[in-house]
């Protein structure tokens, strides 16, 4: 049980470093100037990208209540209760659903960092 514990605190200390570096550097290329025009990717290419790659994120998830789930909170940006209300459950309900498809989700994305 400790050494799960162990591998818990390290995942989420691994997630909040990751956090701050992305943040960082977000920060830091809003201050910088590209070389050339060419060089600086389109706010409209990276958001469509970002959207691309949380399309095929959403896709791990097997075809459930916890996909539509998924998608109302993260492309929707709805609140839990918003989407329990939307989908006639409760918001313990769309909670449980969000935790399950995050848990596909990251065992999906073991198994690509893996093989």
């Amino acid at each position: 049980m400790e050494e799960q514990a162990l591998i818990a605190e390290l995942r989420a200390q691994l997630q909040r470093a990751a956090w701050r570096i992305q943040y960082r550097s977000r920060f830091l290329r809003k201050k910088e100037l590209p070389l050339a025009p060419e060089q600086a990717a389109e706010p409209a290419e990276e958001e469509l990208i970002s959207g691309l790659f949380v399309q095929q994120v959403l896709m791990t998830i097997p075809p459930s209540t916890g996909r539509t789930v998924m998608r109302m909170l993260i492309v929707e940006g709805k609140s839990e209760r918003e989407a329990a209300d939307e989908l006639g459950i409760s918001q313990q309900a769309v909670n449980k659903w969000k935790r399950k498809a995050v848990r596909i989700m990251r065992s999906r994305l073991d198994e690509f960092s893996r093989g």
